[in-house]
């Protein structure tokens, strides 16, 4: 430890001195406590330590305390109660000057004081962040007529301002100027903030501090430790030039600035990102945070710095001249968003509300793949490579490919791949991305739709408008529409045509189409149903591929079951009961069911049409009832109960539901899950979805041949699951889910080795599985999770579950698991880490920067009679003279110790004539060490038998206590079997 150490009671023991000198001292609570500990950035000799009542250095060199003197505003303003007495606010924050010429120090009453480190008496400007107004001035006016509207209110109404204290500052400068003082700076201030303020971080750009020097027709009074010229000049460096805000929705409570290359002022040198820590809007008690990063500084700030180049004044008298500056400079304006880039933070950092597994072949892998984004914290260094101990990252080649798509409360789409060929690594051919790799030229921003008023995607249309029959109107129901906001409920992704469908919990239906060839925005299409808007001419942002295409308005409620094919059919189910079957190819509505109206409802018996449908399936299947493959979608009840609605392709290639014949009404599983209705091949096990290869088989049949297929439907509940043969034909198997297992919460068909199973997912953790199509129970796994609320899986058998907050609903983990683990529990084992490749250089520590220009001698370092002090030196000081020099390190980055023979033998090698006594000073002591094991191990031999012997001698005696026992156990039982013979 240090020699060196900062007084406890140092503080107490200025306070005591100002009292003996007769001053007064303004007591304040926790004045004697520490808040800060500032080294100045170019000289690490001088070392700031923030009290509670003021900022002072080590050796007391100067001592910063503000002192509010009678009729000053301070931060609580003129209406203050104590605004005729001298006031001295808490220190809380103290930040300095890249120059190191000035401090500025935060206080408790959200001030802010800027200090010159030569003048300890007065400061140079005090000042909040809504007010430029030197607070530290008396305005007697101001004085007076605050003290007369006190009077008129009385003082029961409360007029003084109040304000959160500065909790932080930083203060950043860049390297923007070749002169050695610096050019612009910009400062980070946390807090001060007045209660109906907006939550957020503020952030001042300041000017550069290049005082000129003083001229010698203004002399310097000798009672003033700064001269006028200078002092005015480096008052004028702290207004702003601009400032900015960053929002966030809960209330900031720290912030990191993440430097582009120095480490040294204290971090703050020329940042290029900015980390907040925030409390969760979403959590009422505010337990949790969360991490948000922007770019850093704002760009506004950057514009401001880029001043065009103005022409002459006889220039400008030319109309053309002055017409391409004016174009220049608001192209200049309009080429820089007002507004910081939010960076994308690693997986850690996310706010996930949910998300879906989807499996996807290597075409479609690649176009999602495609074109990325570097929007990514600026962070690097190091590498990661998983360590293949048993020989399986060579097969990992072998596994498809996982797309995860995530949602989080702000309406935004994520996706990530999560395909195993990213582990593949070694130590020589590290991870070239992180795990799961994100794909941010995916994203999918929802807000901006929703609350576009031009698009009324939340308003609910007329029944006039609608293509209804008069007997079945719209009928309104206000029970349904959830009244807080908009949050994701589903995301849905086509496999193959990557067509991405997400529902709101409003109802609000969105289909966004992946845009390969980038083509701009076009025209909006004409859509006759009012339930449909065309989004093909709302823009997105610069190298976002997916483009919005269409949506579907609230309508009939909220949605409880969204599907979507390959080939461009989606169908939408609302708890009210109403089905509705698109075609995109319009798009057009081909179905619209819609629940009977209450008039009907209370003179029929049809009450089982306003069951809402929970389950949807797309296949192109034949059924028992008509052995032609159709393009078909299964919309499994709440009761158990499916209708089959059937696609019928006309001669011109249009697909329509005909009214004759009605749907097919089958049996399902009772209480169906959303997505627990499957369609199989009876003899492979492979699904038979609505894809391309579907559709080809739909239109090769469509002369009315029979092409022998035949599926199997299997429909799975929270009860138990039901087979059927050709969809409405026989029943093949059933089952009852065990009530021990826990309740089911998905179900899927899972495909291994040219087999399937059907496995249920429980929330104890528990996987059931069973075979196809007979249903009989086959195994239980026990999952390594402890319980499941959700999961998502898919036919490989890896699954996506996530543990979310009770309060927040926001996912505290997310795990990525699978049902075949003992093939894959190395390669997904945490990597090994190197941290020390690719790390930078650390450039040398800032040497003082001049406060006049270097034509005139003296600066800051030189008035406080400090010479400057090195890294090094102030090393050497604190570690003192006994340090110990640090052991070498055998570190290395595989994990393997390298032998100290390899070094020894190396060494002699390289020293020659050297070798023979080398070799033999080895020999000398390794005969050494081997006759002390020798020794040791003689010595543990007699020991051992020593101990041997005495066990062996307390077994003896064991042995004979154990006789005696007996013997007198037998005599005593001898003796009363005697006595009760003779009657005794």
């Amino acid at each position: 430890m240090s020699p060196w150490s900062i007084p406890s009671d140092a503080w107490t023991q200025y306070e005591e001195k100002v009292q003996t000198n007769g001053m007064p001292v303004i007591r304040t609570p926790g004045a004697d406590q520490i808040v800060d500990v500032v080294i100045h950035p170019r000289d690490l000799n001088l070392l700031f330590v923030a009290y509670g009542g003021a900022s002072k250095q080590r050796s007391t060199i100067r001592i910063y305390e503000l002192v509010l003197s009678p009729g000053a505003p301070g931060g609580t303003g003129y209406h203050s109660p104590d605004i005729l007495l001298p006031r001295r606010p808490s220190v809380t924050a103290l930040t300095i000057h890249p120059s190191g010429h000035m401090l500025a120090v935060g206080h408790s009453d959200g001030t802010i004081a800027f200090w010159a480190l030569e003048d300890e008496d007065h400061p140079l400007y005090l000042r909040t962040l809504d007010d430029e107004d030197d607070v530290f001035a008396v305005d007697i006016t101001r004085v007076e007529e605050a003290t007369e509207a006190k009077k008129e209110s009385g003082a029961s109404e409360r007029l003084f301002e109040i304000r959160e204290p500065i909790f932080k500052l930083a203060w950043s400068g860049f390297p923007n100027s070749s002169d050695p003082r610096g050019g612009d700076t910009v400062l980070t201030i946390l807090g001060g903030l007045t209660p109906d303020s907006p939550q957020g971080l503020t952030t001042f750009l300041l000017p550069p501090l290049n005082p000129p020097a003083p001229p010698d027709d203004v002399p310097q009074s000798p009672s003033e430790p700064l001269h006028p010229v200078i002092r005015r000049a480096m008052q004028e460096s702290l207004f702003p030039v601009d400032s900015h805000t960053y929002h966030s929705p809960g209330a900031v409570q720290d912030f990191l600035l993440i430097p582009r290359a120095s480490p040294h002022f204290s971090g703050t040198w020329d940042p290029r990102a900015i980390l907040l820590l925030s409390d969760n809007a979403l959590d009422p008690v505010s337990s949790t945070r969360v991490v948000d990063a922007f770019e850093f500084p704002p760009p506004s700030f950057v514009a401001s710095l880029m001043e065009p180049t103005t022409p002459g004044a006889a220039d400008m008298d030319d109309p053309s001249v002055a017409l391409n500056q004016e174009l220049a400079t608001a192209l200049e304006s309009m080429a820089l968003s007002s507004d910081p880039r939010p960076l994308r933070l690693p997986w850690a950092f996310w706010t996930v509300a949910g998300g879906a597994l989807f499996k996807v072949d290597k075409e479609a892998y690649g176009k999602l793949k495609g074109e990325s984004i570097d929007d990514a914290l600026p962070i690097t260094g190091g590498k990661a490579w998983v360590e293949d101990t048993e020989g399986q990252l060579k097969l990992m080649k072998f596994q498809p490919h996982h797309i995860l798509a995530t949602h989080d409360p702000d309406l935004v789409v994520r996706f990530q791949d999560l395909s195993a060929q990213l582990l593949q690594s070694s130590s020589d051919s590290p991870m070239k991305t992180s795990f799961p790799d994100a794909l941010p030229a995916l994203l999918i921003e929802l807000g901006p739709l929703l609350h576009d008023p031009s698009l009324r995607l939340t308003v609910i249309p007329s029944s006039a408008s609608l293509k209804s029959p008069p007997a079945t109107p719209f009928i309104s129901e206000p029970s349904t529409v959830p009244h807080g906001p908009p949050a994701v409920q589903s995301v849905h992704l086509a496999p193959e045509s990557l067509e991405c469908v997400v529902v709101i919990n409003n109802g609000t239906v969105i289909l966004s189409r992946l845009d390969a060839d980038g083509a701009t925005p076009t025209s909006p299409s004409e859509i006759a149903d009012e339930e449909l808007i065309s989004l093909t001419h709302v823009p997105v942002p610069s190298k976002m591929r997916f483009r919005p295409y269409l949506g579907v308005r609230t309508a009939w409620g909220t949605v409880s079951a969204c599907a979507m094919s390959d080939v461009g059919f989606l169908a939408v189910a609302y708890n009210s009961g109403a089905l509705l079957i698109v075609d995109m190819r319009g798009p057009r509505v081909i179905l619209r069911n819609l629940p009977p109206s209450r008039k009907d409802q209370r003179h029929s018996f049809l009450g089982s049409r306003r069951e809402p449908v929970v389950a949807l399936t797309w296949t192109a299947a034949p059924i028992a009832s008509d052995p032609i493959p159709r393009i078909r979608l299964i919309a499994t009840t709440s009761s158990g109960t499916a209708s089959i609605y059937t696609l019928s392709r006309s001669k011109s290639g249009t697909f329509a539901v005909p009214d004759s014949p009605s749907p097919v009404s089958v049996d399902a599983a009772s209480h169906p899950l959303p997505s627990g209705s499957f369609v199989v091949d009876a003899k492979t096990g492979t699904r038979v979805a609505a894809d391309r290869q579907g559709l080809s088989t739909v239109i090769e049949a469509s002369g009315g041949q029979d092409v022998g297929r035949r599926v199997v439907w299997v429909s799975a509940g929270t009860k138990g699951a039901r087979c059927a043969s050709d969809l409405d034909g026989d029943k093949l198997g059933a089952a009852s889910w065990p009530s021990k297992a826990g309740v089911v919460v998905g179900v899927d068909i899972v495909e291994k080795n040219g087999g399937c199973a059907l496995v249920a997912f429980t929330d104890r953790a528990e996987a059931l599985v069973y075979s196809l199509p007979f249903l009989e129970h086959l195994h239980s796994l026990q999952l390594p999770q402890t319980s499941l609320s959700r999961v998502s899986a898919d036919a490989t058998g890896d699954y996506v579950t996530h543990v979310l907050d009770p309060a927040t609903g926001i996912a505290r983990q997310t795990i990525y698991g699978t049902l075949f683990a003992t093939r894959r529990v190395a390669p997904y084992a945490a990597p090994s880490i190197d941290f020390m490749v690719g790390h930078g250089s650390v450039p040398s520590q800032p040497a003082p920067a001049p406060l006049e220009p270097q034509t005139v001698l003296g600066s800051v370092l030189g008035y406080l009679g400090r010479g400057v002090t090195t890294g090094t030196e102030i090393d050497a000081l604190l570690a003192g003279p006994d340090r110990p020099d640090p052991p070498k390190s055998i570190y290395d980055p595989t994990g393997r110790v390298t032998p100290a023979s390899t070094d020894a033998t190396a060494k002699d090698r390289d020293n020659g004539g050297a070798a023979g006594s080398s070799v033999r000073a080895a020999s000398a002591q390794m005969s050494s060490g081997v006759s002390d094991l020798y020794n040791r191990l003689g010595s543990a031999l007699a020991e051992r038998g020593e101990m041997l012997g005495g066990l062996e001698e307390q077994l003896n005696s064991l042995e004979q206590g154990s006789k005696n026992m007996v013997a007198q156990a037998r005599k005593l039982a001898a003796e009363q079997s005697a006595k009760r013979w003779f009657g005794f």
